[in-house]
């Protein structure tokens, strides 16, 4: 039996279960038929806004084309609608769902629909680009044909210029008008080619694009034309109004030729003439380049004659009148030239003939002219001037050849002046016979003076040596230093051995004199007067060299002396300086002077032995009796004082240097405790506060350190104290200044002090704002999480959301209380804080009253959404309770208004105590009933707004009968006890649960 009922309670379930798909079933095909038929209203609406003509309209089209692309982004949008809607038609379909043929139809007509929706917007997008492109091409055709209209008005004219300016005028006019022209040839291409762009995408007017098209580019191909022709024609004009203005030209020049052609000046001497024939050279070079310009233009008129033939009579007149006046003055030319080189010719034979018997007349004046040397250069001289008048007379000899020659040759060719040739000829023969005869007898007399003047110069420059080397002699200085000395003393050697070379000169002049005695010499007397006047000078001069000597080797001993003694005086003068310098004062390079001085120190004791020979050197000479001893004495007295002060400055030297070197490391050590007071005192005196928490806690880690530092550098500053105090009493040269930097130093140091408390107690009043900051930040991070939770209005859907929901609050609410104490500590902080006159005291205040608000706000909005959960609780028990109500009184009707009234006595007494206990229970229940309306007048009068009532079913309940094979006894007063084989009616699927139990 149970195996049975539980066969029939499997298939009951089942039937249940496909009875609720059936169901589900229904309710997606309805909701599908809803949105396919909501789908066909929106495509079937865009489609009639698509399909209307609003192209053939041609005004506004641009902003009619942005209105239909925001109709096709609209539609664009719908797609994801259209494929959702076709997922899920065919994710029903894919079910075997019952009306999977309805559903398939309806897709098919949908699909359908949507793709005719994006071909009608499509081909009117493209017919209002169709019609946007056809009006771009109408305008832009309508603008280049007006254009070309206007151009061939200028391109059609006939003016052609009078003169060759003004047809350069219209030229330049027309070169602009081309250019215009190639400007706007690109308008014309462009437009070609949007046509055939058009024609190809097959546009609706084709046909009127291509008719305009071929018009515009015929109207373009003849106003190319006209341009053509009218080029053609100013180009023609141009050549002959440029022939005309060549030719003119050209007959002005030659007309000016001819005038100069026709005179009859031929020169009357050479010069004149060949001015002449330059000019006329010029004048042929000038006619060559005339003749190349007359075959110019020729050539120019014989291709005009061929280009325009309407005017070849008047250029073949202007050809013609060029060639005639060219073939005159061709032959003018060439008269004009012969002449002028037959007078070249007779004008430079006489120039050269009279050049010749002038030149002929000067040499005879200047070999006569000559008289007899006084000296040997003037005898060599005159030799000299009388060979090379020789060499001139000589040289001339082939002018004189081919003078003579030429003149035969203007005689032989029957020159017009052959008789005046004849004289000049016979002239300049005599002449030249003449000259040869003078040169040859004023050479003898040349000879003989030159050998008397050559004794006369030799015994001439002997005795002025020997009067110079006498007058050396008698002179009595002896020198007044070492140098002069020692160049005297080798002068006096040189001196003795040029007087042994003279020896054999004086021999040589003896020899010579005699020679020109016993030749018989025009001065013979003279020369042996002069020869005894040399000897005997020879032997005075010897007698005088030997005493020289003698005293130049004295003075030598002196002047070494006092050479030695000035250098070493020099020496020590020079040291003095070095010694006596105030070098320590500078302090750069102290350690490098410091050296210095200490090599300086060791010059001085390797010189010692210097200085001391020079004192024993004057003693030496004292004591031989020189001549000059109190010279010798002073001397050596002033070295030997000399060198005692040397040796005192060098040791006051290097003391003071060595105090320079300490003071140096001492303000070395000073400066370097500045730069780090600098740092200290703009670290100190930085405003930085820190922007957040842990920068404030960088910037005190960072003075803490600074502290320390502080601390330690006062080990520095007071041994910096020591040693100033050390300069004191050691005297150092500069012990004011070391005392007063070392009392600024300490000031400096000792100022450190205020700027760090101070920093330090900032630094602490930052942080503490950083962190009242943080902690704020914090509190209103926690408020602003909680916010969500206090203002939500959730009130649960059912009695155990409700429930749910208000444990939760009731922990929300404990968390907050819990949480206030930090709340309000954190205003506490900050209320201390503006008490004890916190720099942020304003920033401390805002912050502080916006948390108090925000802490308020969100008990507030607690107690709201309490107050709200205890009214829904109250609504949801409510429902609860009166759904359980209403399921109690279902169950009681059906037995109320069962027809089953009992078929014997028995059944009917058992179904009349069933009646009693319904009536009992129903008297019992009114309790309930008088509980529920109470609560419902309660709810009506609370102030929120109370949730909706469940939902009812959708579809009306089937009561069920179920035969109960158990019995079963009430464990509360909302059960039903009942017994085994009694009929139980479901008025409530959701019973169904309690048949599994």
């Amino acid at each position: 039996m149970r195996v049975e009922v539980l066969e029939r309670y499997e298939e009951f379930k089942d039937a249940a279960r496909k009875r609720k798909d059936k169901l589900e079933n229904a309710r997606k095909f309805q909701q599908f038929k809803r949105d396919a038929d909501e789908l066909e209203a929106w495509v079937n609406e865009k489609t009639r806004i698509a399909s209307d003509e609003s192209y053939k309209d041609r005004a506004n089209l641009q902003a009619k084309i942005q209105k239909h692309q925001a109709f096709e982004a609209e539609v664009a949008a719908h797609e994801n609608s259209i494929a959702s809607f076709q997922n899920t038609g065919k994710a029903m379909i894919s079910y075997n769902h019952f009306a999977r043929e309805a559903i398939q139809a309806r897709l098919d007509e949908i699909s359908s629909l949507w793709r005719s929706l994006l071909e009608i917007s499509g081909d009117k997008r493209q017919k209002l680009q169709d019609a946007q492109k056809r009006e771009e091409f109408m305008r832009e055709a309508d603008e280049v044909a007006a254009w070309i209209s206007d151009r061939k008005a200028v391109a059609s004219s006939d003016e052609m210029g009078k003169d060759l300016e003004y047809v350069e005028m219209l030229q330049k006019n027309f070169d602009d008008f081309l250019k215009d022209l190639q400007a706007n040839e690109a308008r014309i291409s462009s437009i070609n080619k949007l046509a055939e762009q058009l024609v190809e995408e097959n546009h609706p007017d084709t046909e009127l694009i291509r008719t305009r098209q071929e018009a515009l580019n015929q109207a373009w191909k003849d106003l190319r034309g006209l341009a053509q022709l009218r080029h053609e024609k100013l180009m023609g004009a141009h050549e002959i109004q440029k022939f005309n203005r060549e030719t003119d030209e050209t007959k002005s020049w030659m007309n000016e030729k001819d005038t100069a052609l026709m005179s009859d000046d031929y020169g009357r001497d050479l010069a004149s003439v060949q001015a002449l024939q330059r000019r006329h050279e010029g004048l042929e070079r000038e006619l060559a380049a005339l003749q190349d310009k007359v075959t110019l233009l020729g050539e120019e008129a014989m291709n005009l004659q061929k280009n325009h033939p309407e005017s070849t009579d008047q250029i073949a007149a202007k050809q013609a009148e060029i060639v005639g006046l060219w073939e005159g003055v061709k032959h003018k030319a060439s008269k004009r030239g012969t002449r002028l080189d037959d007078a070249l010719k007779f004008q430079k034979f006489l120039a050269d003939q009279r050049e010749l018997l002038s030149w002929v007349s000067d040499m005879k004046a200047l070999i006569s002219a000559d008289e007899l040397a006084k000296d040997v250069a003037g005898a060599e001289a005159l030799q000299q001037r009388h060979r090379e008048r020789k060499g001139e007379i000589d040289a001339q000899e082939d002018n004189f050849k081919m003078t003579a020659q030429f003149g035969q040759g203007l005689i032989s060719s029957g020159h017009y002046a052959s008789e005046e040739v004849k004289e000049c000829l016979q002239a300049l023969s005599n002449g030249r016979s003449s000259l040869v005869g003078s040169w040859e007898g004023r050479k003898a007399e040349f000879e003989q003076c030159m050998e008397f003047q050559v004794f006369m110069r030799d015994t001439e420059q002997t005795n002025n040596w020997v009067t110079k080397q006498e007058a050396v002699l008698a002179m009595e200085d002896i020198g007044d230093s070492l140098d002069t000395t020692e160049a005297l003393l080798k002068k006096q050697e040189d001196f003795e051995k040029t007087m042994a070379a003279q020896e054999e000169k004086f021999k040589a002049l003896d020899e010579a004199a005699a020679r020109l005695i016993q030749a018989g010499n025009y001065a013979k007397e003279e020369v042996d007067a002069r020869r005894l006047e040399i000897l005997a000078s020879r032997n005075n001069l010897t007698v005088h060299m030997q005493k020289r000597r003698a005293d130049l080797e004295e003075a030598h001993l002196l002047q070494q002396f006092l050479r030695d003694a000035e250098e070493a005086r020099g020496w020590i003068a020079e040291k003095m300086k070095v010694a006596g310098d105030e070098a320590y004062k500078d302090p750069t390079n102290l350690e490098g002077k410091v050296q210095q001085q200490q090599a300086f120190e060791g010059e001085l004791l390797a010189n010692k032995g210097r200085i001391d020979a020079v004192i024993e050197s004057a003693r030496e000479l004292v004591q031989s009796g020189h001549h000059s001893p109190e010279v010798i004495g002073t001397k050596a007295k002033e070295i030997e004082d000399l060198w005692a002060e040397l040796g005192v400055l060098s040791g006051d030297k290097g003391r003071k240097l060595k105090q320079a070197s300490e003071q140096q490391k001492y303000y070395r050590t000073v400066k370097d405790l500045d730069l780090w007071l600098d740092e200290v005192e703009k670290q100190l005196g930085s405003e930085d506060l820190g922007k957040d928490m842990s920068g404030v806690q960088l910037l005190q880690k960072k003075l803490n350190l600074l502290e320390t530092d502080i601390t330690v550098h006062q080990d520095q500053i007071d041994t910096l104290d020591r040693q100033a105090n050390q300069f004191m009493e050691e005297n150092h040269f500069d012990s004011g200044a070391i005392q007063m930097r070392q009392r600024e130093l300490g000031a400096r140091y000792e100022a450190l002090e205020i700027p760090l408390k101070s920093l330090k107690a900032k630094l602490e009043a930052s942080y503490q704002l950083q962190k009242f900051f943080r902690d704020v930040e914090d509190e209103e991070t926690w408020v602003k999480e909680k916010e969500p939770l206090a203002a939500s209005k959730n009130r649960g859907k059912d009695l155990i959301g409700v429930q749910n929901l208000i444990k939760k609050h009731q922990a929300l609410m404990s968390e907050i209380s819990s949480h206030e104490s930090f709340i309000t500590t954190v205003c506490a902080d900050g209320d201390s804080m503006i008490s004890q006159g916190h720099f942020g005291a304003t920033e401390i205040k805002k912050k502080t009253l916006m948390l108090s608000d925000k802490w308020e706000q969100l008990k507030e909005r607690v107690q709201e959404r309490k107050k709200d959960l205890e009214n829904a609780l109250q609504v949801h028990q409510y429902y609860a309770d009166a759904n359980e109500a209403e399921s109690w009184m279902k169950e009681k009707e059906a037995v109320v208004s069962s027809g089953d009234y009992g078929k014997d006595e028995d059944s009917a007494e058992a179904l009349l105590k069933k009646h009693e206990t319904v009536l009992t229970d129903i008297e019992a229940f009114s309790t309930t009933i008088s509980s529920l309306a109470e609560s419902c007048k309660s709810s009506e009068s609370s102030d929120s707004q109370p949730p909706p009532p469940p939902p009812p079913s959708s579809q009306p309940q089937q009561a069920q009968v179920k035969v109960l094979y158990y019995t079963y006894t009430a464990r509360t007063p909302r059960e039903l006890s009942v017994q085994k084989g009694d009929i139980l009616t479901l008025l409530n699927s959701a019973n169904n649960v309690c048949l599994g139990n």
